[in-house]
């Protein structure tokens, strides 16, 4: 039964085919002629065809080595175009940047640095995927995204980390909401003013809802009026428009705390703090473009 040809007869015979010459092909792959006949018998066996005929100046394709000189020809110039392309990357930090994202983190934390990103990198395209932490973090395992910006979880599982900051989860409502809550003798000191007020929370079954429902639990608060918002960015809106009281992350919100544009209202927030940051497999630290986006947030 005929060898199967490989990979090596193939190119053996690309390069025969191209120089014509049995003697300049085996200087070119840095072999003996002997082994470069050797290789090409194997090859014509294989295939059960002719594929050079000799002549005085070396030799020349038969009908057949012309057809499988084109599929080899094509074959090894598409190889060797990856190769120039995976080097160009490497040098001049060209190709794509898989950035995973949770929703209530993107527009504060990624979009800033992105642009930093781009002018360091002006060549690559980063791809950007947003989601909660868990359906993010399986991106990232299964090699689906390069780096994640996520609130840390419980377990990393085989992942790598690296803290950006601590984030504050409080509760804040409009002046207006506040006002018309003490109006009707509400104590916004009280447990009261979440349990019969309309609250704005995060979406069910998300990585920073399980982080919220713990804090009311703490504090054994059991809210009637829970509406879940599936956008975390909106929820400060819902605190300003005055409707009722939403939870948000504070560092985002400081500015309008700050002008009296929202209130913070006081509740023993125990373990509100959690800890931000990037998320990613230690074997993607290859990654030119994914070093570079981490020293800007180093």
């Amino acid at each position: 039964m005929s060898e199967t040809p490989n990979l090596t007869s193939y190119l053996v015979f690309n390069t025969v085919a191209k120089r014509g010459n049995l003697s300049a092909a085996a200087k070119d792959l840095l072999i003996s002629q002997p082994a470069v006949s050797r290789s090409l018998a194997k090859l014509e066996e294989g295939l059960s065809v002719k594929l050079f005929i000799r002549n005085s100046r070396g030799v020349r394709l038969t009908e057949e080595g012309e057809i499988l000189y084109e599929y080899t020809r094509t074959a090894f110039d598409s190889l060797a175009q990856a190769q120039r392309s995976i080097e160009r990357i490497n040098s001049l930090g060209l190709g794509t940047l898989r950035i995973g994202a949770s929703t209530s983190l993107c527009g504060h934390l990624l979009m800033p640095r992105l642009k930093e990103f781009m002018k360091r990198c002006p060549n690559m395209k980063p791809q950007i995927v947003l989601g909660n932490t868990a359906d993010i973090m399986s991106k990232v395992e299964n090699d689906l995204l390069d780096v994640a910006l996520i609130s840390r979880p419980p377990s990393l599982h085989r992942l790598e980390y690296m803290e950006i900051m601590q984030l504050t989860d409080t509760f804040a409502a409009s002046p207006d909401y506040v006002k018309r809550q003490q109006s009707i003798g509400i104590d916004i000191r009280s447990k009261e003013i979440f349990e019969k007020g309309v609250l704005f929370l995060p979406e069910e079954n998300s990585y920073t809802r399980h982080h919220i429902d713990s804090i009311l639990d703490f504090n054994q608060i059991i809210p009637s009026y829970i509406t879940g918002i599936s956008n975390p960015d909106s929820l400060s809106e819902f605190a300003l428009s005055g409707v009722g009281i939403a939870a948000v992350i504070k560092e985002f919100v400081i500015d309008d705390l700050k002008k009296n544009r929202l209130t913070e209202l006081p509740l023993s927030l125990g373990g509100s703090k959690r800890s931000v940051g990037l998320c990613y497999n230690k074997v993607s630290l290859q990654s030119k473009a994914l070093n570079s986006f981490l020293d800007i947030y180093r």
